[in-house]
């Protein structure tokens, strides 16, 4: 069954530091997981433990692996394969929608949250 998650369900409330919102979660799909997520002040280092497709919606992401910076902005995708070491680095706000593989390995997508739905337009 198609799911509409409706944008005024979504909180991003949080101004600073990082929010992302897994809304495919591991409740509707074991496979795939995505969602949206902000950063904004963030220099955070991690190990992805699956595959992940970031794309940028509006704001500068910096992902630092080992000596190189791959600087992406509006309307850049990034896709980082399972096992990569790095740094997500923003000052400014950066919004992005994820995308992730398998769901379960990501600590974003693997939460059972069941989002309000709408249904189709009648």
């Amino acid at each position: 069954m198609v799911k509409l998650f409706r944008k005024v369900d979504q909180d991003f409330s949080t101004t600073t530091g990082a929010a992302v919102l897994g809304l495919v979660n591991s409740s509707y799909s074991e496979g795939l997981g995505g969602g949206i997520g902000t950063f904004e002040n963030v220099n955070s280092e991690w190990t992805v433990t699956y595959d992940e497709i970031l794309f940028i919606i509006e704001g500068t992401l910096t992902l630092g692996i080992g000596d190189d910076d791959y600087v992406a902005g509006p309307g850049d995708t990034l896709w980082i394969p399972k096992d990569t070491a790095l740094v997500y680095k923003a000052g400014e706000k950066v919004t992005f929608f994820f995308a992730v593989n398998p769901s379960t390995q990501s600590p974003s997508a693997s939460k059972h949250i069941d989002f309000p739905t709408a249904g189709p337009a009648r």
